[in-house]
């Protein structure tokens, strides 16, 4: 116990003793050179800035007495409480306004059914709610769909995983029985461009 006190002593001056000798007030370029920093060495890749873009794009179901009518549509809304991840990874949220009158003559209103594709027909993107909270607090009201005999208007928003150049508004009439009458409405669906700039 007592040696390895003393070589420990030992080691502890003999380090010192090279540090000082090492010593040179002349040599200061390890000291004041600087690192660096992520800032110089990255280019950190930012988000697109949202734009927003005047629409005039109608859809009327003349079965149902329904009009559905885009006035207004918004790229690379940058949401700060939800979705976020969404943009990082190269995806995107589209906000369209939706103007809706919902015709009188069958109960059920306008029940949605909208979503977003791309210029080759595939899915881009399906309606969400996650970011309402966000576009309440930038000044967009989400839409509450309107009952039948009823208008609505608001905003819709559409999470896109993978953005794309341009989209296509999407809206699918379901199938429906009449109740009390020997009647079906079939299926369709709308397919409408969206501007790109």
């Amino acid at each position: 116990m007592k040696l390895r006190r003393t070589a420990v002593a030992a080691a502890v001056t003999l380090t010192l003793g090279l540090a000082a000798c090492g010593s040179d007030d002349s040599d200061t370029s390890a000291d004041t050179t600087p690192s660096p920093s992520v800032e110089e060495t990255e280019d950190a890749e930012e988000a697109p800035e949202s734009q927003t873009l005047p629409v005039d794009l109608t859809i009327t179901d003349d079965v149902l007495g329904d009009t559905i009518r885009v006035t207004q549509m918004v790229r690379d809304f940058q949401p700060t409480e939800g979705g976020g991840s969404i943009v990082e990874d190269g995806g995107e949220f589209v906000l369209l306004e939706l103007d809706l009158a919902a015709g009188d003559q069958f109960s059920g209103g306008i029940q949605g059914g909208w979503k977003l594709v791309g210029t080759d027909g595939e899915l881009a993107g399906s309606s969400t709610s996650i970011v309402d909270a966000d576009m309440e607090a930038a000044g967009f009201t989400p839409l509450e769909e309107p009952s039948s005999g009823e208008t609505a208007k608001g905003w819709v928003a559409f999470q896109i995983n993978t953005r794309e150049d341009a989209y296509q508004f999407e809206y699918k009439r379901l199938a429906a029985k009449v109740i009390g009458q020997d009647t079906e409405i079939p299926e369709k669906i709308w397919t409408e461009p969206l501007p790109t700039a």
